[in-house]
C-alpha cells in the first residue's frame, strides 16, 4: 500500500475486490482477502491478518462490506485504523451469541448457492467452508478501538445494523429503501 492511499476496503464473502470497481473513491485501495490462500482452508483469521497487513504501514481508515466487515472489526485490533466504517457486517459474537455446535470443516461453497443469485455484473467466486463455520460458531470482538460507523439497509438492519450499533456504543446510519448489495 503507497502513502497515497488512505482508505482501504475490504469486500464480502464469495466476492472479491471488485465489488468496489465502480466506487469513486480516490486514495482507495480494494484488499483481495483470498489473495495467496487455500480457499478451503482459509480461516477468518488468516482474512484479518490479510487486511491487518494492508492496513499496519499506514494512517487509514477502512471499509468493510459484509463478511468484510466482521474481518476489518477483528483485524482492527491489531492495527486500529484512523476509522472504521462497516456495511451490514457479518455479526460478531457479542451480537449473535455463541454456537459451538456449528461444526468446522475444509472445504468451499457456492455462494450464490448458499445466499442467492448475486446482481448481474458481480461476480461470486467459491468461498472458504471454514471460515463461514466460524462466523456461525461466533467470533468475539470486544472491543473497537476506533471510531465506528455501522452502515445498514433494508436486509439487515437489525441484527448487522443496529445491534452492532449498540455493541460498540458506534453511529449508526440506516437506508432502509436499500438493499445489501445496493449498500
Amino acid at each position: 500500500m503507497s502513502s497515497q492511499q488512505s482508505i482501504v476496503l475490504v469486500h464480502g464473502a464469495g466476492s472479491g475486490p471488485w465489488v468496489f470497481d465502480r466506487w469513486d473513491l480516490r486514495g482507495a485501495v480494494a484488499v483481495d482477502l483470498q489473495m495467496g490462500l487455500e480457499v478451503n482452508q482459509a480461516s477468518m483469521e488468516d482474512y484479518a491478518e490479510r487486511l491487518t497487513t494492508a492496513t499496519s504501514t499506514g494512517d487509514v481508515a477502512v471499509v468493510g462490506w459484509s463478511m468484510g466487515g466482521l474481518v476489518a472489526m477483528m483485524a482492527a485490533r491489531h492495527a486500529p485504523p484512523r476509522a472504521l466504517v462497516v456495511i451490514e457486517p457479518s455479526a460478531p459474537a457479542e451480537v449473535q451469541g455463541w454456537h459451538p455446535e456449528v461444526p468446522l470443516q475444509s472445504g468451499v461453497f457456492d455462494p450464490e448457492q448458499q445466499y442467492g443469485r448475486f446482481p448481474s455484473g458481480m461476480m461470486a467466486r467459491p468461498e472458504s467452508l471454514r471460515a463461514r463455520a466460524e462466523r456461525k460458531r461466533g467470533i468475539s470482538v470486544p472491543s473497537i478501538p476506533c471510531p465506528l460507523l455501522v452502515v445498514h439497509g433494508a436486509d439487515y438492519g437489525h441484527e448487522r445494523g443496529r445491534l452492532v450499533a449498540e455493541c460498540y456504543d458506534a453511529v449508526e446510519l440506516a437506508f432502509p429503501l436499500l438493499h445489501h448489495f445496493e449498500l
